[in-house]
């Protein structure tokens, strides 16, 4: 099973700072999920949450952000200073699929990058424009995930990303045998870690990644 850090790599410093990522990287995490969404300017910034102090960003500058919030990064930051030491998980919340992909291009990286979203329609887009990159639809809780199934599919998915609490041993298999990958978010409990693992599960999103790396080394050990 693959892990991946949350939110930059939490636990490590402020979430999704250039500081906490190089932390995460430097402590051994080979895989950190972060957040993008667009400025006013056109700018990938690394970002969770819709508003910075009240400001939308979408709505504000780069340079404006920057002012609120000084360790705020862009994209190209990280990947300036962390591209081919991590791979990426990045989740899009608001940005071009263009400009997303041009930058994972830019950096040579987008055959390692994960790119996932709840949007569907800029993960078609970003599949039309960049067949290379790997994609992943995000969703919450779904009590009818074969709609969501045959959604990932036709919007040329590899993976479905549901929240941990809307899996269930079924869906792994049937997503399988559609040929899809199932990752879970956001995973923090040793028991849930070991119930997906059972289930075929194929990769959890984690607040706690160096916890859970030594947690299954010691179970590997345990069963030789």
């Amino acid at each position: 099973m693959k892990l991946i850090a949350h939110r930059g790599g939490r636990g490590f410093g402020t979430d999704n700072t250039l500081e906490a990522m190089e932390k995460a990287a430097g402590s051994g995490v080979r895989m950190i999920e972060t957040d993008v969404r667009s400025t006013q300017d056109g700018e990938l910034v690394i970002c969770h949450d819709g508003t910075i102090w009240g400001r939308v960003v979408s709505r504000t500058t780069y340079d404006e952000l920057r002012k609120l919030d000084p360790d705020r990064p862009l994209l190209s930051e990280v990947l300036e200073k962390l591209a081919g030491w991590v791979t990426f998980d990045i989740e899009v919340k608001e940005a071009p699929a263009r400009e997303v992909g041009q930058m994972l291009e830019t950096y040579n990286i987008e055959h390692e990058t994960l790119v996932t979203s709840f949007n569907r329609a800029f993960l078609k887009e970003l599949r039309e424009i960049f067949p290379k990159v790997r994609s992943g639809y995000l969703y919450r809780m779904s009590y009818r995930y074969e709609k969501k199934l045959q959604s990932a599919l036709d919007i040329g998915a590899e993976m479905v990303l549901p929240h941990f609490n809307s899996i269930d041993e079924e869906l792994v298999q049937q997503a399988h045998d559609l040929g899809l990958e199932v990752y879970a978010w956001t995973v923090n409990n040793e028991h849930d870690l070991v119930r997906l693992t059972d289930w075929g599960v194929d990769g959890v999103v984690t607040d706690r990644y160096l916890e859970f790396k030594d947690f299954m080394e010691g179970v590997r050990l345990a069963f030789q």
